[in-house]
């Protein structure tokens, strides 16, 4: 009901602090709204479990109680189903005394936009704790409802933001030839690394196979998959004036070092060469993004006795595209990241996203089994 974005999230904060505090733990507060809320059972290592906490700059267009009250944002990501299951095993844990195991909720802001994962983790709250072990979960529309599912290993790829800004000439419509059309430049460009991606190993299809005249690549394993996808541009000011200018904004994923360098070399020597064709300027910049989510093989290997005996669990044979900064935590604690399905069928980040609270229940019967 009060999404708010990226890392200022007051009343989120305000709301998560009205539960916590009145349960015997410590609280330490961190990146923008963040709580780490710690749990001392008198014990040596520490469980962490993850719940973030932003919403989206979508408009929500149910209709229902707990729409949002905030025009223009939306928890469109199930973040606050995340909230709602990480809190109700912080009111377990609080009612239970000899636990093996101290534990440590994170909520983090700012998942969706700078990656606030990395800055908890800079923080030395996993050393500070002596945490050994990372868990979260997200929910998944496309998983039957209260379905856990996970996978070892690689279970997202590395994401990043890639940005293309080509300057051409501006002309009258009606002479064309006087300038150079920056707008039919970016669809060539476009055309282009579509085109040259499609034909490496692994390549996710751009049109469903058998459609469109743009080859499919041939098969890879699972980790070797890599995308390339533009989803705005921007061009232009009038319609009767040769544009000057275009503003590509697209996204990558490869769950390696070496793919991500490939495809973003791919990428820059499209550029070149449509440069030397057209006589245009082409500036091709990336962020550096997301790691790859990558579940520790030996944890996910101790805990698959506990995930067998759940009442419904999958395991995964292929990764999914989706990225996230929960991989941040891998990189400092073994981690095993999970999906747990709404049945829905309703993408994440859509205005109509929503799930049944019920399945809830399925999440956090997880996390207490995993505590032991």
């Amino acid at each position: 009901m009060i999404p708010e974005l990226d890392r200022e999230l007051p009343e989120t904060k305000k709301y998560l602090l009205s539960v916590l505090e009145s349960l015997d733990c410590s609280l330490t507060f961190m990146c923008g709204s963040g709580i780490c809320a710690f749990f001392d059972m008198g014990q040596k290592d520490t469980f962490a479990f993850r719940s973030d906490m932003d919403g989206l700059p979508i408009e929500e267009k149910n209709i229902c109680e707990y729409v949002s009250l905030h025009r223009g944002r939306m928890h469109a990501c199930g973040h606050d189903g995340h909230m709602a299951m990480t809190l109700a095993l912080g009111e377990y844990v609080n009612s239970r005394a000899g636990l093996n195991h101290n534990v440590l909720l994170i909520f983090q802001p700012a998942e969706e936009t700078l990656g606030g994962a990395e800055e908890i983790c800079r923080t030395g709250i996993l050393e500070k704790y002596n945490v050994t072990r990372v868990f979260g979960i997200h929910l998944w529309p496309f998983k039957e409802k209260s379905v856990i599912a996970s996978k070892p290993g690689a279970f997202m790829p590395r994401s990043a933001e890639i940005n293309l800004h080509i300057r051409g000439k501006a002309a009258h419509g009606t002479a064309p030839y006087e300038g150079n059309d920056a707008l039919y430049i970016s669809a060539s460009l476009i055309r282009s690394i579509y085109t040259e991606h499609s034909q490496r190993p692994g390549a996710i299809p751009h049109f469903p196979r058998g459609t469109g005249d743009i080859p499919t690549a041939p098969p890879a394993a699972p980790d070797e998959r890599t995308l390339i996808h533009f989803g705005k541009m921007e061009s232009g000011y009038a319609r009767n004036v040769v544009s000057d200018y275009s503003h590509i904004l697209g996204t990558v994923r490869a769950f390696s070092d070496e793919d991500f360098k490939e495809i973003t070399d791919l990428i820059r020597s499209c550029c070149r060469r449509i440069e030397a064709e057209y006589g245009c300027q082409v500036e091709f910049t990336h962020s550096s993004g997301y790691p790859p989510v990558v579940n520790n093989r030996e944890l996910y290997r101790e805990i698959h006795p506990v995930l067998e005996a759940l009442p419904s669990y999958e395991e995964m044979e292929l990764p999914l595209m989706i990225s996230e900064d929960f991989s941040f935590y891998g990189l400092y604690a073994p981690a095993v990241f999970f999906i747990l399905g709404t049945g829905t069928g309703i993408p994440l980040h859509s205005s109509d996203f929503d799930f049944d609270e019920d399945i809830l229940a399925a999440g956090l019967e997880l996390y207490i089994r995993l505590l032991g």
